[in-house]
């Protein structure tokens, strides 16, 4: 039997601003971060990108690192007066690039949504036979979770591929409150991940992978 994977992870309260918060630049042009040395997030989760005017046809490349620390990028394309999701997730924020001048107000912060890392799966094992499972750890907050898997392979994405496509487990998915539940994988893929939605509660997320290791 492979050894467990034991994570646990947990989203601090969403800020909306806590990254940048600018009236309309000029662009192409750096957005000035709250701090000139980047940003450090409690742990690594996804970007929230808000806007009062169309930024539509306008891009935001975005830099930094995640919890391993290794450089990622990504090209958000702006909402209409509204908020959009980056599919990454960010540790800290380095720099954010506009692509042209924003046609009004534009901030990034964060929302209740994050990912663990993606954890990579030995998909030569006969049977695959993975069970995973998700604790809720904390008592009187409660958080809204799941698991995903991806066959791609996220140390190696094909050409034109930015981010592993993930799929939500089908029984670990969008559990609510300090409800802690189980389930299991039993074809080959390539990587898991757990998903916080909502809350600030805490899940231990544990991946037991049969055979005689993972790669």
């Amino acid at each position: 039997m492979s050894l467990p994977i034991v994570v646990t992870y947990n989203l601090a309260a969403a800020v909306s601003t806590n990254i940048v918060n600018v009236a309309p630049i000029q662009g192409p042009g750096i957005l000035p971060l709250i701090t000139t040395t980047g940003v450090s997030l409690d742990t690594q989760r996804r970007l929230l990108v808000t806007t009062t005017g169309n930024e539509s046809s306008n891009t935001f490349t975005v830099k930094g690192t995640n919890l391993a620390g290794f450089p990622i990028t990504e090209v958000i394309t702006g909402p209409n007066a509204s908020t959009t999701q980056s599919n990454l997730d960010f540790k800290t924020v380095l720099s954010i690039t506009a692509l042209a001048t924003t046609a009004g107000t534009t901030s990034f912060g964060t929302d209740g949504t994050g990912s663990t890392p993606w954890y990579i799966m030995n998909w030569h094992a006969t049977p695959t036979n993975i069970a995973l499972s998700g604790v809720v750890t904390s008592s009187n907050t409660t958080v809204t979770w799941g698991a995903q898997y991806t066959y791609d392979d996220p140390n190696n994405l094909p050409a034109g591929v930015l981010f592993p496509n993930p799929f939500p487990h089908p029984v670990l998915n969008g559990i609510a409150g300090t409800s802690s539940v189980d389930g299991t994988i039993n074809d080959p893929v390539t990587a898991i991940r757990f998903i916080v939605t909502a809350g600030t509660g805490t899940i231990r997320g544990t991946i037991i992978q049969a055979g005689i290791g993972s790669p």
